[in-house]
C-alpha cells in the first residue's frame, strides 16, 4: 500500500448502488479508484476542461469498424495508468469483450474491471 496520503471528492451518484447520502469526501483507497476509473470509463476526450487526452472515449470506439478488443483494453489501460497512480502495484483485472445484438441491430461492448471486491460493469451500446 503506498504511504501517500490521499482524499478525493465523493461523486457517487443516487442510483449508484454503493451511494450513500450527505457525503462530500472519499478517504478509502478502492473507492477513490473506482471513482477515478468510472470517471475515465463513463467521460469521452474533450469533456474534462484542461485534460483533453482524459476519457475512455468508448462510444466513438464502439462504432468504428477496425477496432478490437484489445485495442479498447490497450487505450482503458493507458487511461489507468495515467490518471490512477495510486493503482500502481495492486491486482486487477480489465477485460473488454465485444457481443452483438441482431435483434436490435447492434453491437455492444462489455467491460468488466475488478479490484478487490469491487466489480465494475459496463456496456456500452
Amino acid at each position: 500500500m503506498s504511504s501517500f496520503n490521499f482524499i478525493d471528492f465523493y461523486i457517487g451518484y443516487k442510483n449508484h448502488p454503493k451511494f450513500v447520502d450527505k457525503r462530500m469526501i472519499e478517504d478509502d483507497l478502492i473507492r477513490v479508484i473506482v471513482q477515478k476509473y468510472e470517471m475515465i470509463v463513463f467521460t469521452n476526450k474533450g469533456e474534462v476542461l484542461g485534460e483533453p487526452n482524459f476519457g475512455g472515449d468508448l462510444p466513438k470506439l464502439l462504432f468504428q469498424t477496425r477496432v478490437s478488443a484489445e485495442t479498447v483494453e490497450r487505450n482503458l489501460l493507458e487511461q489507468i495508468f495515467e490518471y490512477i497512480p495510486e493503482i500502481t502495484n495492486m491486482n486487477f483485472q480489465l477485460k473488454v469483450e465485444f457481443l452483438s445484438d441482431p435483434e436490435n441491430f447492434q453491437e455492444i461492448m462489455e467491460i468488466k474491471f475488478q479490484l478487490t471486491d469491487y466489480e465494475v460493469y459496463a456496456l456500452i451500446k
